[in-house]
């Protein structure tokens, strides 16, 4: 897989169409987990960054307030609204957090196995968007992005 820098869209494959339906690939990369993950209105999840695993989140119903920045304690934190359909990518080495508005169902797949002990090792938390900064951050970050 293409390594991103930074978290970046995706665009999901469409396969084929017919009058049967049609087939969607939105993840075309050698993966070793594949999660389903509930998020509640309101909440914060991420907060963290990966040492080496990368994961794509694809949203089948709901809403992100994605955020992330680099390492270095200056760096410029961005934002990514995603929606219904959207299939994020983050890569290694790069704060990310991630906002609900609605309650939300992702499916995440990742480059790690996600059993807690090879999660652990591999994630460091930190303190970026919480309750007392989310409301400025959207604020201020999805106002640029229009």
């Amino acid at each position: 897989m293409t390594i991103y820098k930074e978290s970046t869209l995706i665009k999901n494959i469409q396969r084929s169409e017919d009058s049967r339906g049609n087939i969607l690939s939105i993840v075309d990369y050698e993966v070793s987990n594949v999660s389903l993950i509930k998020c509640n209105a309101g909440s914060i999840r991420s907060n963290h960054y990966h040492l080496t695993d990368w994961h794509l989140m694809y949203v089948l119903h709901g809403q992100i307030d994605y955020f992330f920045k680099g390492l270095d304690e200056n760096s410029e934190v961005k934002y990514l609204k995603i929606c219904e359909g959207d299939n994020i990518f983050t890569p290694p080495n790069e704060i990310h957090a991630t906002y609900f508005p609605i309650e939300t169902l992702l499916v995440v797949s990742s480059k790690n196995p996600r059993d807690q002990e090879t999660y652990e090792k591999d994630t460091v938390r930190v303190n970026f968007i919480n309750e007392n900064n989310i409301e400025s951050y959207l604020q201020k970050l999805s106002c640029e992005t229009l």
